[in-house]
């Protein structure tokens, strides 16, 4: 009886770490106009991005002005990513527009002027012909100049209600009437159609939310009632709009393909209070989140009070990976194939929504990468829990005998380097992680 000899397998189990990770994509989400005050590591910036000032003349975009309100450039040597809402209402202690002055004359000054507990302001008339088709050129020209920019993450659909929180004040005194679902969709369509390649997160689940896979943003967060009895069951259940009602679809899975984030209801530091962050963290499983802000303690002072529960919470939203097991053959020849088997578990509470790409490498004595292969995993299916990945590393004929790193990396391709950290030891200075040794001989 004959047959070839199975080859002996090195099984190695990667040391866990309890490190607060600041990767992409998650965490605290800072206000990107307050780049002095931004205290705790971040690797997101919101903006809120006015009407009145994109648009100062009708077809004219100060983008340039923009981006130096909220530190473009700034942010971008940082690798910090920016989250994007536009908005045309927005409550302040001042009587003022949001949308510009020229288009507030052509829609025939038409909507509501408001002075409310929670500010003053004017809300548009949504269903101006003129209104709905400029809003309409206005996200056609940020997706120009956005919808391929690496330095945007994600586009949360403000555009309607105060704040672009898809509401109007909805009791007396100064009830102002939301728009119908037939109206609202026109502002949903432009976004859809132009932001093709990022993705958009709504306030609430909706009927066109559900239809193109969003991701959703509760920016009451830390309340329970507004987390758990209306964000929570809205998804996962369905509801009655009371602004329109409408009955509006759940959308229980929705975080595993498109991003859960939002900001902290009013102070954001009293859920990270010893008494208050369970709570907290509970509502953060619940919901899957990846990040929030900018209502974060982004400007808490390092090392304060506060820190050991802010880095709890941290370790806890988006992704955490462990490579908890790495299988591969002990000796391998140089033009054969290494196979590597990883047990990967997400210990967050959300996948990465990124097609970044898992790097196997091999690196020799002195620590340089000879072999590397980007493999067909798709690290966006690691959702909480855990996963399997297998990756074929074919060695060149003419590698030289000895002792290799067998590493593994997720890499950023845009800039083709390390961009994502594991949460097991050994990181490499280059940001690959060795799984183990493996021997490259020629007999």
């Amino acid at each position: 009886m004959t047959g070839s000899r199975q080859p002996a397998m090195a099984v190695r189990y990667p040391v866990e770490t309890g490190t607060v990770l600041h990767n992409p994509y998650t965490g605290f989400t800072a206000d990107a106009r307050d780049p002095e005050g931004v205290l705790q590591p971040v690797t997101l910036v919101h903006a809120n991005l006015a009407w009145k000032e994109l648009e100062p003349e009708p077809g004219k975009y100060n983008f340039d002005g923009i981006e130096e309100t909220f530190h473009f450039q700034y942010w971008r040597e940082r690798g910090v990513r920016f989250v994007l809402r536009v908005v045309l209402d927005y409550p302040r202690e001042d009587r003022h527009l949001d949308i510009p002055d020229w288009l507030y004359k052509e829609t025939g000054e038409k909507g509501t002027w408001y002075d409310l507990p929670y500010g003053k302001g004017f809300s548009p008339d949504y269903s101006s012909p003129q209104l709905i088709n400029a809003h309409r050129k206005l996200i056609e020209a940020l997706a120009q100049r956005y919808n391929h920019d690496p330095a945007v993450a994600f586009i949360q659909l403000g555009s309607v209600g105060h704040w672009g929180e898809w509401h109007t004040m909805d009791s007396e005194p100064g009830r102002i009437p939301f728009p119908p679902r037939s109206i609202t969709d026109k502002y949903i369509e432009p976004y859809v159609r132009f932001f093709s390649a990022k993705p958009l997160l709504m306030r609430r689940p909706t009927e066109a939310a559900a239809r193109y896979g969003m991701g959703l943003y509760n920016d009451a967060f830390g309340k329970h009632d507004a987390t758990i009895d209306e964000f929570l069951s809205w998804y996962t259940s369905g509801y009655t709009s009371w602004l329109t009602k409408d009955r509006e679809p759940a959308m229980r899975d929705f975080w595993v393909k498109s991003p859960s984030g939002g900001e902290f209801s009013g102070d954001p530091r009293v859920f990270f209070s010893d008494g208050n962050l369970e709570e907290t963290i509970r509502q953060a499983r619940l919901t899957h989140v990846s990040w929030l802000g900018p209502s974060a303690p982004w400007d808490e002072e390092p090392g304060g009070p506060l820190q050991a529960n802010i880095d709890r919470f941290l370790r806890t939203i988006g992704y955490r990976f462990v490579i908890q097991k790495a299988v591969y053959e002990e000796k391998r020849k140089p033009g054969e194939t290494l196979h590597v088997k990883l047990i990967v578990a997400n210990r967050g509470t959300a996948p990465f929504y990124f097609k970044w790409p898992l790097e196997i490498s091999v690196a020799d004595e002195e620590g340089n990468v000879k072999v590397s292969v980007r493999s067909s995993t798709d690290v966006r299916t690691w959702v909480p829990g855990a996963s399997t990945a297998v990756v074929h590393l074919n060695l060149p004929a003419g590698l030289p005998g000895g002792r290799y790193t067998v590493l593994a990396a997720i890499l950023d391709p845009d800039s083709g380097l390390p961009g994502v950290d594991f949460a097991i030891s050994g990181r490499r200075p280059d940001g690959r992680f060795p799984l183990g040794s493996v021997t490259i001989a020629n007999n």
